[in-house]
């Protein structure tokens, strides 16, 4: 980019004696930023001029022409006006009014979160800037803090940088493959190259609205790229949880605007602007009147899944402001099962340092993004892949309730099973994959959620008579909405028993350690010392269905396949 004095210069020139260029605002990827005075009118303007090392690009050129347009056409207060447009040679610029209270990013890093009756106001303020900008076909594809300004004065809030924004009508002008925004912001059909609307909007706002009162994003990771695969797992921690003042009312409507299915998300801004206020939704369109229900039901989130390292390069810079592009390929959107989770690739901790001899040492371990159950498979979801396939029932008599996490399976059954339930590659877990699944990203050495020292929660009993429904074993509740990872049933993955590189004399281990696979979880009656997140069991994948009164399993799935 030219040198910002350089541009100063020019811009001086190109604006004339009755402008005085005083100093920088800011930078982008594509502009400056620049605090003219305007010395007819005694005003200050903030005037954004395109680096003219950037007109070599037709999209990029037109692009900057759009945001003047698009501006231009949208008056509201809470929008920052437009004044004019300029060009002089290869300069281009525009003046739109000076917003003098910094923006509302600077707030939250002087204060952490706001008050919760600040943050429903911006909240509302910026949904009406929306609801305006929706209403005249204009999508803004980039709400988030920094682009939120405070006037001094009045403390009100102006939505600024339509620059990424197009009309509704007019064809994008991304090359193939380039997903515009900013990476915590960017709504899940964003991340996932599908067609998007004006609900991508209301998505980043609720991001936007959750980070205010929060003081951080619902969705985040150790990568951006894992944030962003983090939005497609489930929903984020509630807010209830983690600021229970904020009224559940609030707390629904954000909720609502964060719906990872465009359908399942207030269907316009409008409607959010009122529901904060208390108002009846005037749309009547189906998934605004039922938001609430909607996220209560258990209807589960369609999960579309962004393909590995191989398929996705981000090649621009956050800081500058670039938007992110996929390298060469397009990403294939694996679709997976809504009774499953999606965990992020990345490094695991896995093993530890203070537990039996087979769980150690604690190491790290790399995994690939995957899908896995959310709960261990039932009596009734095994009951119908008995139906469809002519298989034998793992029990004798009377079927079991069917809420009750299946056993009595062998290993090689729950594998059919698992190919059947979730093709084209359905399948156990491996022990890697359930350890990650179960433990996350925590450093401690037992699963999210779990409640130590008590097996249930609902009897105070370390020992229960048998397992318990899925889903509401207390031990093994992770932050992505799986359940069960620990206490319940055993659960067979498709390991083969091995030794940790570096860990100490196994002496009672069996000698043809082959013939077995690794068990994970722990069952009702395991001690809860040993109903971990790290702890390995084994048995023979013969072993025969009487057997295994303890054992069960959930199933998993690879995703994000190229096409």
């Amino acid at each position: 980019m030219t040198d910002s004095p350089e541009l100063a210069t020019r811009l001086g020139a190109a604006l004339g004696d009755s402008y005085a260029v005083e100093r920088t605002l800011g930078e982008g990827g594509f502009a400056v930023v620049f605090l003219v005075r305007d010395l007819t009118l005694k005003r200050n303007l903030a005037v954004k001029v395109l680096s003219p090392d950037m007109i070599t690009s037709k999209s990029v050129l037109e692009r900057f022409r759009r945001e003047a347009e698009t501006v231009a056409q949208l008056s509201h207060p809470n929008i920052v006006p437009l004044h004019f447009i300029g060009q002089q040679d290869d300069l281009l610029y525009l003046a739109m009014q000076c917003v003098d209270g910094g923006s509302m990013a600077d707030r939250l890093k002087r204060e952490g979160r706001l008050p919760v009756d600040d943050a429903v106001r911006i909240t509302r303020e910026v949904a009406s800037a929306l609801a305006h900008a929706h209403r005249r076909g204009v999508v803004h594809r980039d709400i988030k803090p920094a682009n939120v300004l405070v006037d001094a004065e009045s403390g009100r809030c102006l939505v600024t940088d339509f620059g990424i924004a197009r009309s509704a009508d007019t064809t994008k002008l991304t090359a193939t493959g380039m997903m515009l925004g900013t990476p915590a912001y960017l709504a899940p059909e964003q991340v996932t190259g599908e067609s998007a609307d004006q609900r991508v909007d209301i998505f980043a706002l609720g991001v936007m609205a959750y980070e205010l009162l929060a003081g951080r994003v619902p969705f985040d990771g150790p990568t951006p790229t894992a944030a962003m695969m983090r939005r497609l797992a489930g929903p984020p921690e509630p807010l209830s949880v983690v600021r229970p003042e904020v009224p559940a009312s609030v707390a629904d409507v954000i909720a609502g605007c964060l719906a990872a299915d465009p359908a399942d998300r207030f269907q316009n801004a409008d409607d959010v602007a009122r529901a904060l206020g208390g108002e009846s939704i005037a749309s009547g369109a189906r998934a605004t009147q039922s938001v609430k229900v909607a996220r209560r039901a258990a209807r589960g989130l369609r999960m579309w899944i962004v393909a590995g390292v191989a398929i996705i390069a981000i090649l621009a810079a956050v800081a500058a402001g670039r938007a992110w592009l996929w390298n060469g390929r397009r990403a294939a959107a694996a679709a997976v099962d809504t009774s499953m989770v999606t965990i992020a690739a990345g490094d695991y901790a896995i093993g530890t340092d203070r537990g039996p001899a087979i769980s150690r040492p604690r190491h790290n371990e790399r995994v690939a993004a995957f899908a896995i159950d959310r709960t261990e498979v039932t009596v009734a979801n095994y009951a119908a892949y008995v139906a469809a396939n002519q298989a034998s029932a793992p029990w004798a008599g009377a079927m079991p309730a069917g809420t009750l996490p299946v056993t009595r399976v062998p290993w090689g059954a729950a594998t059919q099973y698992c190919a059947w339930k979730h093709p084209p590659n359905g399948r156990l877990p491996s022990e890697t994959e359930w350890e990650s699944a179960a433990r996350g990203r925590d450093a401690r050495d037992y699963p999210w959620g779990m409640v130590a020292g008590t097996a249930n929660a609902n009897t105070g009993s370390a020992k229960l008579p048998g397992p318990v429904a899925v889903g509401s074993f207390p031990r093994g509740a992770t932050p992505e909405g799986l359940q069960d990872m620990s206490g319940n049933v055993w659960e067979w993955t498709s390991s083969p028993l091995t030794i940790y590189a570096g860990a100490p004399p196994q002496p009672a281990l069996p000698t043809e350690m082959s013939r077995y696979r690794v068990i994970r979880g722990g069952a009702f009656d395991t001690a809860d010392s040993l109903a971990k997140g790290w702890m390995r069991g084994y048995l023979e994948a013969t072993t025969a269905p009487e057997q295994l009164p303890n054992t069960g399993f959930r199933c998993a799935r690879s995703v994000g396949a190229e096409r």
